[in-house]
Formats: C-alpha cells, structure tokens, sequence
C-alpha cells in the first residue's frame, strides 16, 4: 500500500478537493500503479484517511469532480446509488416521478420494460384507443 506521504506528493489541496496530479484514465479519474495494478486514486485515499472500502460497493465523489481524491468527498455506496446520483441519461429518467404528459409514475400506473424503461399506462391506454378509434387495429 502507498503511504500518506507518497500519495499527497501528488495532490494539490485546496480548500475543498484535493486534486490528483498523477496520471489520469480515459476518464478522467487519477490512477495509481502498485506493481503491474492500477487502482484508482480516490480508492487509495478512502482506504488510507478512512476505513477499508466495504465489499461490493464502490466510492462516489460528492462533488462530482473525478480527480478529487478530497477522502470527506467520497462516499462508499452501491452501483445503483452511484449511478443515480449521476447526470448520465439513465441517471435522469430514474428520477422522473411523471411521464411526459404530466401521469405519475406509480406502481399501479407503471409498466415496466424487458429493458428496464418505464412505460405510463394511462398513456399507452390512450395511444391504443385512438389507434382502435382511427381503425389502425382491430
């Protein structure tokens, strides 16, 4: 494992993250080779200023900012979590609590996809009845 010391060689700190000055990977996250491994830098940082990273989760950056390795901006969490709490796409459209035309998503009024994507039932009941209005469909 890399001391403190090593590790803060390569950071420069400020008064909210720490900024990770070594090598970063193609996504913009700080990186660290221990032998022929490389192991993400803000992992090394939790595990050195907090605790061991629990098993099966991974660690979030609370200010969005790939590079800090600030160990109070990170937190331990689920995929899932991590996931949502991004700004992908998929992160988005969980949060929606309405379809587009303003139904809400319950249990009662939700349908759910093979792949995962929520269809309001109100809607696709409406869409079928204008389509049997128009005789599109039998």
């Amino acid at each position: 494992m890399v001391s403190k010391e090593s590790f803060l060689k390569r950071v420069t700190k400020t008064s909210g993250c720490w900024f990770w000055l070594g090598e970063l990977n193609g996504c913009g996250y700080g990186r660290v080779y221990m032998g022929k491994r490389r192991i993400a830098a803000h992992r090394i940082a939790y595990e050195l200023w907090v605790a061991p990273i629990p098993e099966g989760l991974t660690i979030d950056h609370l200010c969005r900012v790939r590079h800090c390795v600030n160990p109070d901006h990170l937190e331990p969490v689920t995929q899932k979590v991590n996931t949502l709490r991004g700004e992908a796409p998929s992160a988005i459209n969980a949060r929606k609590t309405h379809c587009q035309k303003g139904h809400e998503f319950t249990p009662e009024n939700t349908r759910r996809l093979p792949d995962g994507r929520r269809v309001c039932r109100t809607c696709r009941r409406a869409y079928k009845a204008k389509r049997r209005a128009l005789g599109l469909v039998p």
